[in-house]
């Protein structure tokens, strides 16, 4: 058989594959700025992910966009590090993450799946058409050393769980984050061994972390008990971001006060969510009497009230600590915080848009705070949208504000007339938002 001289590229889109240099990039690919895999080859020993010994197969495995040039790798975990870390998980400590992809240490599966999800951010088109072929090549090898337990294991599988939920494979997203659960487990999440590192023990913790607070979000979808029960729910919470963030690889002491993180007042939030998950689950599948309709959602709304009342002054929804959070590289992770608060409040008071008989002081009043979170998530996403260094782009923003949509369209609808015009606006900003969301994640587009 005939050796191909031409890349891939070339072959794939019948140009004719020219090159000046041996070890650089084709004509074509250099001025269509794609990766070249005539160069990947030339350069396989500076690549960052592992490295592997040729095989029969080794024409395969390129096809498959496995094989990326190492300033694209970086540009994806960088856009993975701006845009989701921190948001729907924290898996990472980001200057441990960043001297792993730089040395080759990271496991492939991992490095695969972090790219899969940076891809989808590129501008250029060519790589945003990878994000499937690196996903599924993640999945195969988490599959075929699915028995290796450990922390990159579980890393990689909350990550393919994530890229399925961004397709709207819910049945697949449930199935590795169960996975990831059940490896925690056996690791027995979060205790911290004698021997850990301060940075060590904090990532076993916000792994733990990241799996409870998707425990309560995937398990809804499909109606699926929760793995986490709440009694597990005793271990420290995470330390401030910044200060984990600095925390040098090998230090073995914390030489600077603990301080609760926004991951911590994440969780603590999440702790008041799963609670309304089981209240609207029980309208909807139960005949429940609407006053105890209404004692459980008044009781649901003191918690929301003490949560929001119990924030420091430096974790409040305001622009002097919108712009601190930003200087301190926080600015997306503090907004996701407020977006979830919104969400989950517009969640509770949802059912009292609708009158289920004589209204109370008390229906009337959890009707107007519906709209006024629903109004209020439409607003911090706008913000977020307009400012840099506040990204919200992960996919649960797109399903969080269909819900505040929802709210706003029946203002438009059947509320006063005065507050027509700020609904109509606020709708907009959310249709804006979805509109560049889909462009990220295009399965938003079903559910719009």
């Amino acid at each position: 058989m005939r050796v191909a001289k031409a890349c891939r590229q070339c072959r794939s889109s019948k140009r004719k594959c020219i090159r000046s240099d041996s070890h650089g990039p084709c004509v074509q690919c250099s001025k269509r700025q794609i990766p070249c895999s005539g160069k990947l080859k030339a350069i396989r020993g500076a690549q960052l992910l592992p490295c592997h010994v040729e095989s029969p197969n080794a024409q395969e495995d390129d096809d498959d966009g496995a094989n990326l040039p190492e300033d694209i790798v970086i540009e994806l975990v960088e856009h993975y590090i701006s845009k989701i870390h921190d948001r729907p998980h924290s898996l990472f400590h980001l200057p441990t993450l960043r001297m792993s992809v730089r040395k080759g240490a990271i496991n492939k599966a991992l490095l695969l799946a972090i790219c899969a999800m940076g891809s989808r951010f590129s501008a250029s088109a060519e790589i945003r058409k990878l994000e499937h072929q690196l996903t599924e090549k993640s999945k195969r090898l988490l599959l075929a050393d699915l028995e290796n337990i450990c922390l990159e294991t579980i890393q990689t599988s909350v990550l393919v769980a994530n890229l399925c939920a961004a397709i709207g494979n819910s049945s697949s997203e449930a199935l590795f984050f169960r996975i990831s659960i059940g490896m925690a487990q056996i690791m027995r999440l979060p205790l911290v061994d004698p021997g850990d590192t301060v940075v060590m023990g904090e990532l076993k913790r916000r792994i733990w972390w990241t799996l409870y607070m998707a425990d309560r979000w995937y398990s809804s979808g499909l109606d699926l008990p929760r793995q986490i029960i709440d009694s597990e729910r005793s271990t420290e919470l995470p330390m401030e971001e910044s200060t984990f963030r600095d925390l040098s690889i090998d230090q073995l002491t914390l030489d600077t006060p603990w301080k609760p993180g926004l991951w911590a007042y994440m969780i603590t939030l999440v702790d008041v969510f799963g609670p309304i998950q089981d209240l609207n689950h029980r309208i909807v599948q139960e005949h429940v009497e609407d006053d105890e309709i209404d004692r459980c959602a008044y009781d649901l709304s003191r918690k929301l009230d003490a949560w929001e009342k119990s924030l420091p002054a430096d974790i409040i929804l305001n622009e002097e600590n919108l712009q601190r959070h930003k200087q301190k590289s926080n600015g997306g992770p503090f907004v996701a915080l407020h977006l979830g608060f919104h969400h989950y409040s517009t969640l509770l008071y949802f059912q009292y848009l609708e009158s289920k008989g004589t209204s109370t002081s008390t229906t009337k009043m959890f009707a107007e705070r519906c709209k006024y979170h629903a109004s209020s998530y439409s607003a911090l996403l706008k913000f977020a949208r307009e400012n840099e260094g506040f990204k919200a782009v992960y996919p649960t923003v797109g399903h969080m504000a269909i819900v505040s949509s929802s709210v706003l369209l029946h203002t438009l609808l059947f509320g006063d007339e005065d507050k027509i015009p700020s609904a109509r606006n606020s709708l907009n900003a959310n249709f804006e938002a979805l509109v560049e969301l889909e462009h990220y994640w295009p399965s938003l587009k079903s559910m719009v």
